[in-house]
């Protein structure tokens, strides 16, 4: 910010910021001090060489005409040469627009998105178009399959299905224990391999087949039969010693 002072006196001062300053100028001068980053400083000049409106600071004055600089314009370098003034969303820097946080291009008339979508997707009218396999506000984040089916959460790009479900999207039901790896899951019910049975392929079958399969009965008082044999699709399990 300057101040300026003029007339014929031979002394000016300023107290911008606690900076005191004296400038001492002949008859038929003017001095003008700008306060700076490491001070301040005069500017000493025959009075009439004026600039008007002090070239709205984004000039110079040379013998009374602004000499503006890149990107303004006009007599008192008021006039930004920038698109559409940055349309009021931003500054004018060198003839380009310096756009206030949340907006883009040339001339500051477009909204931008967050981490520009991360390169992983495109921005519009301030929301990121994720391409696929990546979505989130800013597209960081690795998008799952189906979106888990409503059936889970994604987690790095896979699926942690809820209980009760599973594959890479949690759109098959799951079977109890997985079937123990003696059978397959359909449509959330184990079918069994051969030679094992139960809800979840835990039990294994009886092989009536084999005559060492043939259970001693009980001893002596029992009123059973010496040997028994059990009836085909019966389980170890199921059979017992009367």
């Amino acid at each position: 910010m300057r101040d300026t002072f003029s007339g014929s006196t031979n002394s000016v001062s300023t107290n911008q910021f606690k900076i005191s300053i004296r400038c001492s100028v002949l008859p038929l001068y003017s001095a003008s001090v700008r306060t700076t980053s490491l001070g301040a400083e005069c500017s000493i000049k025959p009075e009439g060489d004026e600039c008007p409106n002090e070239c709205s600071d984004q000039g110079r004055c040379e013998d009374g005409k602004c000499v503006c600089f890149p990107g303004f314009s006009g007599p008192d370098c008021s006039l930004s040469d920038c698109p559409g003034n940055c349309n009021d969303k931003g500054k004018c820097v060198n003839g380009q627009c310096v756009c206030d946080p949340g907006f883009t291009g040339p001339d500051c008339s477009s909204e931008s998105c967050p981490g520009n979508c991360n390169n992983k997707g495109r921005c519009v009218n301030g929301q990121c178009v994720c391409d696929p396999g990546f979505t989130g506000p800013d597209c960081s984040s690795e998008s799952c399959p189906g979106n888990c089916n409503n059936k889970g959460r994604c987690v790095n790009g896979q699926c942690v299905c809820d209980s009760g479900f599973t594959g890479p999207d949690c759109s098959s039901e799951s079977c109890p224990g997985n079937c123990n790896n003696k059978g397959r899951c359909v449509n959330g019910q184990c079918v069994c391999d051969s030679g094992f049975t139960g809800p979840d392929c835990s039990s294994e079958l009886y092989d009536e087949s084999t005559p060492n399969n043939y259970v001693r009965s009980a001893p002596s008082h029992s009123r059973t039969q010496p040997f028994f044999q059990p009836k085909r699709g019966v389980t170890k399990a199921e059979i017992e010693i009367k």
